[in-house]
């Protein structure tokens, strides 16, 4: 029986024994992950369907084909048409022809495929960047979620531990009120306030549960409680992640004004093609089969397109439009990082100061309860002591929960994986 009871405990320790790497472990296998690693995958593709452009085109034909009139097979040049007729050879004129052949297409020089190259290989790099912030944007918020999680736990045992002086106080009123010391109503204001905290508790409760939910749909992990934090390194502050993806987006609408320009350059094709014609000569109905090809060099040269031009200036005004928005936003996040990083400082030491304020508040409440006891005190000003001392905690884990939200959006401004900042 006491090994089934030993087991049975270890077991609930070892649920309980989560961690935040494996959190943020659990988030890397939710299908939101495998959609993002899928969007980088779609985004490869795409460079390589962009290059597959510079690659030559090979195509297979089988035609048929009925006239109302005899028409050529193959061109035949006059001379030829004597010698057929003289020697009693089917002309190559029909109203049936069967073709079998292959085209060849080749783009020796198109400008604009370059441009529409390179891109696709900035679109793939911003697909990745794009997955990587959108990771790290979920790993903040099952941090967050987690800090808040621990706050309100605290919370909990800050309110039981009020609970458990309140009601250690009851007992001594009760007693007082039994033998007529003390005013039916001290014990009423004491009943009042354990039903406010029970009250608390059950509120407190609900959104428990509302967090645990948050990280379950973000992780896949369901906790029975918050998860301690540690701090285990420094947040690299070598450049701001976030503008990354924004900036390639820049990028390729710059490409977008060259690839419009350049759609105005000369291109050189190379085209051939091959057919085996079958047929009925017209002039006696006798079979024929002949073939006909050609090999051609195209130089297509833009000589007038308005719409090419307006394309230009509308690509001009979107990359300037665009511009302006990310450095906007590059103000924006370097103030919001700058801010950040002076209230962690603020908090470190507001933390220091909290944690004195509940031992001064500690020691007050002892004096209070001593003083409340010999009718030194009346009851709303050792009520209020034990408000402050409750205040004091509440302010102390407050503190620590803005600490880790303000690390987890200094994590996703810099791009820092939180696996490797927080344990």
């Amino acid at each position: 029986m006491l090994k089934k009871i030993i087991l049975i405990v270890g077991v609930s320790i070892y649920a309980n024994a989560t961690t935040m790497v494996e959190l943020f472990e659990g988030l890397e296998n939710q299908p939101i992950s495998k959609i993002d690693s899928l969007s980088v995958k779609d985004a490869e593709l795409n460079k390589k369907s962009k290059q597959d452009l510079l690659y030559p085109k090979l195509f297979g034909s089988f035609s048929y084909e009925h006239y109302n009139q005899p028409a050529n097979v193959v061109p035949l040049p006059p001379t030829h048409a004597t010698q057929k007729l003289q020697n009693n050879q089917p002309l190559p004129f029909s109203n049936n022809i069967s073709k079998i052949g292959v085209a060849f297409d080749f783009p020796i020089f198109v400008k604009s495929l370059y441009t529409i190259q390179e891109k696709a290989s900035i679109l793939k790099v911003a697909s990745q960047d794009k997955k990587r912030l959108a990771f790290i944007q979920r790993e903040a918020s099952i941090l967050g979620a987690n800090a808040n999680l621990k706050y309100l736990e605290n919370l909990q045992k800050a309110l039981d531990i009020k609970r458990v002086s309140l009601f250690k106080t009851r007992e001594d009123i009760a007693i007082k009120v039994k033998s007529g010391r003390v005013a039916q109503i001290a014990l009423l204001k004491v009943d009042k306030i354990l039903n406010d905290i029970d009250i608390a508790k059950n509120g407190i409760e609900s959104k428990l549960n509302e967090l645990k939910t948050t990280i379950f749909i973000l992780s896949g992990i369901s906790l029975k409680r918050g998860i301690s934090m540690q701090k285990i390194a420094e947040i690299n502050k070598e450049k701001i992640f976030v503008l990354l993806p924004l900036e390639s987006a820049l990028k390729v609408k710059q490409l977008g004004i060259k690839a419009s320009k350049e759609a105005l350059y000369p291109s050189l094709m190379l085209k051939a093609k091959y057919a085996q014609n079958y047929a009925k000569g017209y002039n006696n109905d006798k079979s024929l089969s002949t073939g006909f090809g050609l090999v051609g060099l195209y130089l297509n040269i833009p000589l007038f397109d308005k719409k090419s031009y307006t394309q230009i200036k509308k690509a001009k005004v979107i990359y300037n439009k665009e511009r302006l928005h990310i450095e906007d936003t590059k103000n924006s996040l370097e103030a919001k990082a700058q801010q950040i990083e002076k209230d962690l400082k603020i908090l470190e030491h507001s933390e220091q100061l909290a944690k004195k304020s509940i031992s001064i508040n500690e020691n007050l409440l002892k004096v209070a309860k001593i003083s409340y006891s010999s009718g030194r005190m009346n009851e709303e000003e050792y009520l209020r002591y034990e408000d402050e001392l409750f205040n004091a905690y509440v302010s102390f884990y407050d503190i620590d929960a803005k600490r880790w939200q303000n690390i987890a959006q200094l994590a996703v401004i810099y791009g820092n994986d939180l696996k490797e900042i927080v344990r």
